[in-house]
């Protein structure tokens, strides 16, 4: 009887383990899930499989999504930050490993291929500021806990008739790297950073309206931190006119689209473009 018992109870915790071994392996890999698809957006696994994504689908660790022009696409990464794919854009999701809470092995390292992206940071980028970048074919982009977007103007596409071809960054709450070969520069709000490649010392320049929308800085609530959960955003991808910037100053009136929050109603957070 008493044998019996314990092979029972053996038997139960046995199972419980496998069931927390499995549970774990079901989220290995995962970097986030598809919450807004508008048009043709493609995405591709390791081992070359393309298939349309749709909202609510998941994307893994290595995945390859391609927007097609007039495209967009909004995930929520696993740790709380969100990541807007622009139209006609590449973004491979290099490494993504988040526990679900602070052990140091988190890690968040994308490559922006072609296009834009605009990311807002989640738990990663906020504990532990090394284990996040972006990195393009002339500059690696760093972040200390921030709101921020990058376009790569590629050789030969359509921009570069009009735009030097490098890489743009520009900051909208937080503060931003620029790295390549030559150096580092810091972005901060409302300021754009260029790299022509990666022989080329990153440089300040005055943010271009061909790319990006200057707008106010979101409220404090922005920032993100533990336990902060944004749920959907409402996407306005329209690429602005060909003015040139004033400065790194932002104009007045600036139209925001809010992030429409949980129970807690909706925030002011723009995800514009």
């Amino acid at each position: 009887m008493i044998t019996a018992k314990y092979t029972f109870n053996f038997l139960n915790i046995f199972l419980m383990i496998c069931l927390m071994v499995l549970s774990q392996a079901a989220y290995a890999g995962i970097a986030g899930n598809v919450q807004f698809v508008s048009g043709n957006v493609l995405v591709a696994n390791v081992a070359g499989q393309t298939h349309a994504l749709q909202k609510g689908d998941v994307i893994h660790e290595s995945d390859t999504v391609t927007t097609a022009k007039g495209a967009t696409v909004q995930i929520k990464m696993r740790d709380g930050g969100f990541i807007v794919i622009r139209p006609e854009s590449q973004l491979k999701f290099d490494s993504f490993v988040f526990s679900g809470e602070e052990d140091g092995s988190e890690k968040s390292f994308f490559s922006l291929l072609k296009g834009g992206i605009r990311a807002i940071t989640g738990l990663i980028g906020h504990l532990h500021k090394t284990s996040y970048h972006i990195t393009t074919n002339s500059s690696t982009i760093g972040i200390r806990g921030t709101d921020h977007e990058t376009f790569v103007v590629l050789p030969g596409s359509e921009l570069a008739a009009t735009l030097p071809v490098g890489t743009y960054n520009k900051v909208n709450v937080g503060e931003t790297t620029i790295t390549t070969d030559k150096g580092t520069i810091s972005v901060l709000p409302n300021q754009m950073g260029f790299a022509g490649g990666l022989d080329q010392m990153p440089l300040l320049q005055p943010i271009n309206l061909n790319i990006f929308t200057v707008t106010p800085a979101p409220p404090p609530q922005a920032k993100g931190g533990k336990g902060e959960v944004r749920d959907s955003a409402v996407v306005d991808n329209v690429i602005q006119g060909q003015d040139a910037a004033p400065g790194n100053t932002a104009p007045k009136n600036q139209i925001q689209t809010p992030i429409k929050g949980g129970s807690g109603g909706p925030s002011t957070i723009p995800i514009v473009f």
